[in-house]
């Protein structure tokens, strides 16, 4: 019995028994996997409808700090009370939903300015941090009335706001309680990031807004599968959104409520659940867990805001039902089992009236077959979806392993990612000619694949490498990476020595976009 004839049998008998394997598995996946698949879906849903929504709460912020382009560049032209007041005023009065901007450091207050008592009040500590200025603003004027404002511990309000002066890093948005800092009986949150002045002093610039106006935009936004949303402080107090199912009543609405003074059971149950899961062991944020209201299962999940201070969350509640398509049902299930088999005996029969000709397909030998299909792609030519490269490392120009080679490559992998998938053939020269990669002398096929996945992890990510099939195929004696791409369901930025890129391709090239550019990519693709 010849070599040739027992591949041919072994073929065929690979996908007998394959495809009667395959059916056993998915209906074991049917019957034993579901739960998974519908708590991965639901994981999915309710952390994607967080994100977004917090991204509404983003926007607020937004509008406010690039009404004046200084503030929205994190700068401050001078830290004299005049300009402060003129500045912050104006900002006040543009954004009626804005109760109060703050400016500190890293000993605490420098300068505050509030909507009260009818006006506008200016705060300011003495050098020493032991007493507080208060002026009384009516029009933009300090009134000629003398004012005292109001008993503020300026000592707890300096230790509170340098604490997270400290906690703060550039680009970070903090979001917690400040109420307490102006003695008002309304919920405030605040917002914080840091800033610096034209004298180049680092700097924490704060915008406090009523709860009742992150609510309100938190109702306005797109939300998703979520049917109920609420606020969550880590102490277990909850402020739900009103609109959607949470019908507070005039009594409670705008506080933040412990979980027996929530009215609305579905928020009640979410926010009692939090308390034990809204975080992991090591600190970080909790997953999303599920509990049963009405008879109706329920996914929730709460999204931390703050970075340090009061532990503020945005929280979603999103029922099953919005989770499941008609695709994961149970009667789909069932049915889908039912049509599985009559393929299955449909596919065995037809395997077997043809199983001569599986054989002779099985007397092929594999490396030529994969050698063949390398050089159908070069005599296509390189284009959007075919890109050549010699080496993977080695510079053959310099005469030694450059960067700037791997980044090539990476480059060309991020941007068949971030379009419409391509194959990247390295290995081979400009024009087509098969040259192998042996100049990056690495010691094995297995070393070679090992260090290009390694590149992709940590210049692309780890979560692509499923969008991403790489593999060694000998053609004509030499050596050919071929890596393969599929489009990614995210952008793949890369990760380069000069920063951040991200590429796309155009024609025969990996074209890197600008941040505007970026953004109007994103804007298409969402």
């Amino acid at each position: 019995m010849s070599m040739h004839g027992l591949r041919g049998r072994q073929l065929y008998q690979l996908v007998f028994y394959g495809v009667i394997f395959v059916v056993a598995a998915v209906g074991a996946l049917a019957y034993m996997g579901v739960r998974e698949i519908r708590h991965d879906a639901a994981v999915v849903a309710v952390e994607s409808s967080a994100r977004g929504l917090s991204g509404a709460v983003t926007v607020l912020l937004n509008a406010v700090r690039n009404s004046n382009q200084e503030m929205g560049q994190g700068l401050l032209k001078s830290l004299k009370s005049e300009a402060l007041r003129r500045e912050f005023g104006t900002v006040l009065r543009d954004h009626q939903n804005l109760s109060a901007i703050m400016v500190s450091d890293g000993q605490g207050l420098r300068y505050l300015l509030t909507r009260r008592f009818g006006g506008t009040v200016e705060a300011v500590p003495d050098e020493l941090h032991t007493a507080v200025s208060w002026t009384l603003l009516k029009d933009g004027r300090p009134d000629k009335e003398p004012f005292t404002g109001w008993d503020m511990d300026l000592h707890q309000v300096d230790r509170v706001l340098s604490d997270e002066f400290s906690h703060l890093e550039p680009g970070q948005v903090n979001w917690r309680s400040a109420g307490r800092f102006h003695h008002v009986s309304a919920a405030w949150i605040t917002a914080s990031s840091l800033a610096e002045s034209g004298a180049g002093d680092r700097l924490m610039l704060s915008f406090a807004f009523p709860a009742e106006a992150i609510l309100s935009q938190l109702s306005e936004a797109e939300r998703g599968g979520a049917e109920r949303i609420f606020l969550y402080w880590g102490d277990g107090r909850a402020m739900p959104v009103s609109g959607l199912g949470a019908d507070v009543g005039p009594d409670l609405a705008g506080r933040a409520l412990a979980p027996e003074q929530l009215p609305d059971p579905v928020v009640r149950l979410a926010v009692s659940g939090l308390a034990t899961h809204a975080k992991a062991p090591d600190g970080a944020p909790g997953k999303p867990f599920s509990f049963v209201s009405d008879h109706e299962v329920w996914w929730t999940w709460a999204m931390p805001l703050s970075i340090f201070g009061d532990t503020l969350s945005l929280g979603v509640a999103v029922p099953r039902k919005n989770v499941l398509s008609t695709l994961t049902s149970d009667s789909f299930l069932q049915a889908g089992a039912v049509v599985l088999i009559l393929m299955a005996f449909g596919v065995l029969f037809v395997l077997h009236r043809n199983r001569e000709r599986i054989e002779s397909l099985g007397r092929r030998r594999e490396a030529a077959a994969s050698a063949g299909d390398v050089l159908d792609l070069i005599r296509s030519g390189e284009g959007g979806r075919l890109e050549f490269k010699q080496t993977l490392r080695f510079n053959l120009k310099s005469g030694k392993n450059g960067k700037e080679i791997e980044h090539a490559c990476l480059k060309t992998v991020s941007a068949f990612l971030n379009t419409e998938g391509g194959t990247l053939l390295i290995g081979v020269a400009d024009d087509g000619t098969v040259t192998g990669f042996d100049e990056d002398g690495f010691e094995s096929d297995d070393r070679a694949l090992l260090h290009f996945n390694n590149l992709v992890d940590r210049h692309i990510g780890t979560e692509f490498s499923r969008y991403i099939d790489s593999r060694i195929i000998a053609v004509d004696d030499r050596r050919v990476l071929r890596v393969h791409c599929i489009q990614a369901q995210a952008p793949a930025i890369l990760d380069a020595a000069k920063g951040e890129e991200f590429y796309v391709r155009s024609g025969p090239a990996s074209r890197c976009l600008t941040l505007r550019q970026f953004h109007d990519w994103l804007k298409k693709h969402q």
